[in-house]
């Protein structure tokens, strides 16, 4: 019998994926879980599902994501001045990671969000991307990444596949149960209560799961 697992599909241009994988790496450890992440353009997904933001509604999603920085000690410092950006460099350089050096995929996750959300540069531009990775991978890869078509494919596959979903946002989270070829769809980075309740798993308030470094 197959094993639960999550696939949790993300774009590094958005924050609450961000927010999300920084939880979602807390409880894959906590809940012993496998986690496949999957890169794709959140403007996409919801250009297809005509999800358009609100004016009204950016200025409090900012601010909420500094209240949840307040809380978990996660680093947020603001958006890049250039925002939003195109995110494929960064995306395409983390599919070849994960394709080959897939234990670099998570560290590689945070350093181009900390260049983005704590530095408030966007890693837009083939530099900027080789100067966010510096110490995680060799500059080359990401060279390569940009000349290997599968990554743009595989991308591209990740965003139909969250569109037959009827997805609309990022982060989208698939959750399979133990057995089940079945998954349930989770949208957002603050519904990891449902999922622990789907997968009968525990689940830790936010502060709490923070504030333990074993946690």
């Amino acid at each position: 019998m197959a094993d639960a697992r999550i696939v949790f599909y993300f774009d590094c241009a958005s924050a609450f994926s961000y927010i999300g994988f920084e939880f979602m790496e807390k409880y894959k450890a906590l809940w012993n879980i496998d986690v496949d992440y999957r890169p794709f353009v959140l403007e996409e997904v919801m250009a297809n599902a005509k999800n358009a933001f609100s004016p009204y509604k950016l200025p409090y999603l900012f601010q909420d994501l500094k209240r949840t920085s307040s809380i978990t000690g996660i680093p947020f410092n603001g958006v890049p001045a250039q925002y939003p950006y195109d995110p494929i460099v960064a995306l395409r350089t983390l599919q070849f990671i994960k394709i080959h050096n897939a234990e670099k995929m998570p560290q590689a996750m945070r350093k181009l969000w900390h260049m983005e959300y704590v530095q408030r540069k966007a890693p837009g531009s083939i530099d900027d991307v080789k100067q966010a990775l510096k110490g995680v991978v060799d500059e080359a890869l990401v060279d390569q990444a940009m000349a290997a078509s599968e990554t743009l494919e595989t991308v591209k596959t990740n965003i139909a596949h969250i569109k037959e979903l009827k997805g609309f946002g990022a982060p989208t989270i698939l959750a399979y149960k133990a057995g089940s070829a079945k998954p349930q769809l989770f949208f957002g980075s603050d519904r990891f209560e449902h999922l622990a309740m789907y997968l009968d798993r525990e689940f830790y308030p936010m502060k709490q799961l923070f504030a333990n470094a074993k946690i």
